[in-house]
């Protein structure tokens, strides 16, 4: 191939002709530790455009030594870039003989003459024209001039031709000759490197592993050849039969042909660029192959900081440090944009995949059927903090007031809440600012009582109340004691006591006597019929008659033999009828002190008597389902009606005090008894109990309430008690210019109470 590169001198002459005009480069070339028997020059685009141009330099190395130079000129062809790939290889003796010395440079080349210089890298030390070995040449003795290839091989226990066999054509040495008597006539190598027959004792050396080379510290002097043994000592290492003298250098570390130097040939440990232009040391790939051997690492960008890098983000980069503080080693983060997600990391319940395992919130069930609380079901979701999870409900609780006073009004301070039935007693609908009185709730009607009924922060408003309320007397003209009061209708009240029994009607202001009604019997008890407001009056003896309000009419007064004297009375709504209950004490002979009847009224004369161990004094009850009397001789007692057996049955009451006067049932969950030595009771709708805090230490005769906060008791020292929830108050008083008993309190609410007793009292609040 024709070329354009020249020595300096045809460069000189071609720049005066006008060459300039394209461009040259003036390459110096050094071989410090050499002398090439040939230079290939070439010079080529850098960019590949057009042929690569090459010339030999041979003759002109004639004469040079090595450390010297050689320069030449290299032209830019027509169509190449302004870049040049210049590249000199460098031959032991002939050109495209043997190994080869390369160094390449690439040259920036305008319109002018750059430079630029190569330097080819060999050995040869004993200046013989052939590189060592251990450079990548071929002289396998780089001390000794007179051992390379190419060299005669001489008788010498060496190998002089570098060719890896040492004496060949010399076989023969070491073995017998010649036929005199001696017995030690041998071949050998004499001083000018010929083999001749001579008179010596052979030196065998011991060759433990069969290479055909023994080991010069194992030797022993004989004419005859020993067993295991043979004539030389090249062996490096008599245990490893692939380690000899001839042996083929293989790329191992392991200096394999004896010649003290390891891996000749390969350049092992030569310093040179690879991957990524990275520097690196040559190093044996296979036994026969080495190449550059570079330390390169891959690394990841660590976009959220969370140690961990995305698998798309892969740069390598020289060496083990890494190319920037948000780079790591690691590539298993499947979403680098938060810090909490990567391979390995716990799990959160967050709806990510914090650890890469391609599932969402495992180990927290979201999602999973659970158990909310309050008896309604809920799915799992995770909670705030993404720490666990936390169930809940699919639907939202109802939430329940309770009602204790029945009112249909709830305390905001006693609530559930519930996706199920609650327990009786509970309603949606709150806002009772007193729900221990039935009278007191949000809407109700505002009645003189001195308390807050509509609960709207304001007491006794509307005028309910008189201008000066307060506990009026309506008495009777003589001396009478009044036992019994009953209220009916819108006002309506009835009063009983002795042979006497008035009316005082709605909307008017003095009572009438109806006392022909009693025949003259002595009454203790009236009672109200529900609806009409019939008076059921009862007496000693069994006494009994029924004043119908409408006709104004005493209907069938007179004894019946019921046995009883009658103390007591009630009567409620039974279906279509009214049933009345009777108490009091037995008449007749025997045990029983205790006497009480039932009977429709006002069809029934057919009377239901059943005698119990105890006097009673007072019955009370709003159904047959919460239906009680008491009394007790000289003992508290409470009986329960059954209405399923029509029997009467004693209660379980603890620290039983004096006879019981008085009872008064509430709603079907609240009921109160009072009597002698200011004894009270209190039942829940399940049990009886002694009610705390204890009244005034009178005697009680009678009892009214509109819940567990509003309760009103007479005594038989004329004086009116209420309980507000918290504690006891005197709310009025006979005193003692006008001393007396009460003995029956009634009312229709808070702002309609009446009480009777003896010296014909008959009071009213609140006028």
């Amino acid at each position: 191939m024709s070329s354009r590169l020249v020595l300096l001198v045809g460069l000189v002459a071609c720049l005066s002709i006008g060459c300039r005009d394209q461009g040259a480069v003036k390459l110096t070339i050094s071989f410090p530790n050499f002398k090439p028997g040939c230079i290939r020059v070439s010079v080529k685009d850098a960019q590949g455009a057009g042929e690569e141009r090459s010339t030999e330099l041979q003759e002109q190395l004639v004469g040079k030594k090595r450390g010297e130079k050689v320069t030449v000129a290299a032209f830019r062809e027509e169509g190449w870039g302004p870049t040049l790939t210049v590249t000199a290889t460098a031959f032991e003796q002939k050109c495209g003989q043997g190994p080869e010395f390369v160094a390449s440079d690439s040259v920036d080349v305008g319109r002018g003459v750059s430079s630029a210089a190569l330097t080819l890298v060999a050995d040869d030390a004993d200046d013989d024209g052939y590189v060592s070995k251990a450079s990548g040449g071929t002289d396998c003795n780089d001390g000794e001039a007179t051992v390379h290839p190419g060299q005669a091989e001489l008788c010498n226990t060496r190998d002089d031709n570098c060719d890896g066999k040492p004496d060949e054509g010399f076989e023969q040495v070491g073995q017998q000759c010649g036929t005199g008597s001696s017995t030690c006539q041998t071949w050998a190598c004499d001083a000018v490197g010929a083999m001749s027959c001579q008179e010596v004792t052979p030196k065998w050396y011991r060759d433990q592993d069969g290479d055909g080379e023994g080991d010069p510290q194992q030797g022993l002097s004989q004419c005859a050849k020993p067993a295991g043994y043979v004539n030389n000592d090249r062996d490096c290492d008599d245990t490893r039969k692939e380690r000899y003298s001839t042996a083929t250098e293989l790329c191992n570390g392991v200096n394999d042909n004896c010649d003290d130097v390891v891996d000749e040939g390969f350049n092992t440990g030569a310093t040179c660029t690879g991957e990524l232009g990275c520097g690196g040391k040559i190093e044996c790939a296979t036994t026969t192959q080495s190449v550059c051997k570079v330390v390169t690492s891959t690394w990841y960008l660590d976009g959220d900081q969370d140690g961990h890098g995305a698998k798309a983000t892969e740069i390598k980069a020289c060496g083990t440090t890494a190319p920037g503080s948000n780079y790591v080693a690691s590539s298993d983060d499947c979403d680098d944009t938060k810090n909490n997600v990567y391979t390995g990391a716990p799990e959160f319940c967050d709806t990510l995949d914090n650890n890469c395992n391609n599932q969402t919130d495992e180990g927290f069930d979201v999602g999973a059927t659970c158990d909310a609380g309050n008896e309604c079901t809920g799915k799992k979701e995770c909670s705030p903090d993404g720490k666990s999870s936390l169930c809940k409900s699919t639907t939202s609780p109802t939430k329940y007031y309770v009602d204790t006073d029945l009112d249909n009004y709830g305390d905001d301070n006693s609530v559930i809440q519930t996706c199920g039935t609650p327990a009786a007693g509970y309603i949606t609908q709150g806002g009772d600012c007193d729900d221990g009185n039935r009278f007191t709730h949000p809407n109700a009607t505002e009645v003189c009582d001195l308390a807050d009924n509509d609960c709207d922060n304001t007491t006794d408003e509307e005028n309910v109340c008189p201008t000066t309320p307060a506990w009026t007397n309506y008495p009777s003209s003589g001396s009478e004691t009044w036992y019994s009061v009953a209220l009916y209708g819108n006002g309506g009240v009835w009063v009983a006591g002795g042979d006497k029994f008035h009316q005082r009607k709605s909307k008017e202001t003095s009572f009438q006597d109806l006392s022909t009604c009693t025949a003259g019997a002595s009454v203790y008890s009236v009672a109200a019929t529900p609806g009409s407001g019939d008076a059921l009056l009862g007496g000693n003896d069994g006494f009994m008659a029924r004043y119908d309000p409408n006709s104004e009419l005493c209907v069938d007064p007179g004894k019946k033999s019921v046995d009883t004297h009658i103390k007591g009375a009630i009567a409620f709504p039974l279906g279509n009828d009214i049933e009345a209950h009777f108490v009091g004490f037995n008449t007749s002979t025997g045990p029983d002190k205790g006497r009480a009847f039932r009977v429709l009224t006002p069809q029934g004369t057919n009377y239901d008597t059943q005698s119990v161990s105890e006097e009673l004094t007072d019955v009370h009850g709003l159904s047959q389902d919460t239906l009680f009397a008491v009394g007790g001789t000289n003992a508290s007692s409470i009986y329960r009606f059954d209405k399923t057996s029509g029997n009467w049955s004693p209660e379980t009451i603890s620290s039983r005090g004096g006879t019981l006067q008085g009872i008064w049932v509430v709603n079907p969950k609240l009921a109160y008894a009072v009597g002698n030595g200011g004894i009270m009771y209190g039942w829940d709708g399940s049990a009886w109990s002694k009610f705390t805090p204890t009244p005034p230490g009178e005697h009680l005769s009678s009892v009214v309430a509109f819940g567990s906060r509003s309760i009103y008791i007479s005594t038989l020292t004329g004086r009116v008690y209420r309980y507000n929830g918290s504690a006891w108050t005197k709310v009025f008083d006979l005193g003692s210019t006008t001393p007396g008993q009460f003995r029956d309190i009634a009312a229709n609410n808070p702002g309609d109470i009446w009480v009777v007793g003896s010296n014909g009292n008959r009071y009213h609040w609140p006028q």
